[in-house]
């Protein structure tokens, strides 16, 4: 596809800028966590290495515009698909990605049983709704019920579904929310609401729980604290439900969907966007384990970076 008609959101890496990474990559040494953060050494490290690139800071620009201008959409489709076959092998893949998106924000392992970048497969005997799950996995924010959600969410597309679908959804949560009327949005700063467990979890703060939606915050510190999954058992006819729903109904209205093919990694600004996933396509089980869907999720912390 010419780059010309390539979506906006979509951020292909030149074939030159993919091969001198992967190889730079080679000389990297292997990450080191830091309270569940990717460490000041290797972050620096990875840094370094990267900067001496001709095509890094457009890139890191890039990513800038498309990910953290309050007026954008917040998110981007990073193209790297040849990035991961000139690294050779899956191993050196990763940690090639994962010295990309350090340019962007520091990696961050938020769950302490899962490794630095979590695998999503497809589980056919789990809650449709959820991220494994083969149903529609309606609109959210990521670790929505803690003080300090990660900034980024970001899922490196391993395998599609053979059957074609699983569709990515990303809204603007910010623009839905100034959309609604205003009795809804007064009652989203309520903290009512409620969402899952909070177990095993580092470098998001504290649980909070009940918490508002609108936490009122300005748009790049605070986070519209979004998630559909929440409403699943709630009375419908509440009020709080209806403001919920309001803003559900105005996500969906201007979402973004598209495919993530093979080697494509959607990230989102959580304080920008929320994100979901239609329903994987029908037949499932006659797919083998081992070529349906599989993403790999990993989370990212601004705040960290320094340049």
């Amino acid at each position: 596809m010419p780059l010309s008609s390539l979506p906006s959101y979509r951020v292909p890496l030149p074939k030159d800028f993919a091969a001198e990474l992967a190889e730079c990559t080679t000389s990297l040494p292997d990450w080191q966590l830091s309270e569940g953060l990717l460490s000041a050494e290797s972050s620096t490290a990875c840094r370094r290495a990267l900067s001496e690139l001709p095509h890094t800071a457009e890139f890191v620009a890039t990513c800038d515009r498309l990910l953290n201008s309050p007026e954008s959409e917040g998110f981007a489709v990073l193209e790297l698909a040849g990035l991961l076959d000139a690294a050779g092998t899956a191993e050196t893949g990763l940690q090639a990605v994962t010295a990309l998106v350090s340019l962007i924000a520091t990696p961050l392992r938020a769950f302490d049983r899962w490794p630095l970048w979590k695998p999503l497969g497809t589980n056919l005997t789990i809650d449709p709704m959820r991220a494994t799950g083969v149903g529609y996995n309606p609109m959210h924010l990521d670790i929505v019920n803690s003080t300090r959600p990660p900034d980024y969410s970001a899922l490196l597309c391993v395998r599609p579904d053979p059957r074609g679908e699983g569709h990515s959804l990303v809204s603007q949560i910010r623009q839905a929310v100034e959309r609604l009327g205003y009795d809804d949005a007064e009652l989203l700063t309520h903290p009512r609401y409620e969402d899952g467990a909070f177990d095993d979890l580092t470098g998001v703060g504290e649980e909070w729980k009940p918490f508002p939606v609108i936490d009122g915050l300005p748009p790049l510190e605070g986070f519209v604290r979004f998630t559909a999954k929440m409403l699943a058992e709630a009375d419908p006819d509440a009020p709080y439900t209806k403001a919920a729903r309001a803003l559900e109904h105005e996500l969906i209205t201007r979402q973004h969907r598209f495919l993530l093919g093979q080697g494509d990694m959607l990230i989102v600004n959580q304080h920008l966007s929320c994100h979901g996933r239609e329903a994987l396509g029908a037949g499932q089980e006659d797919v083998p384990e081992d070529e349906r869907r599989l993403l790999l999720q990993i989370f990212l912390r601004r705040e960290e970076v320094t340049r």
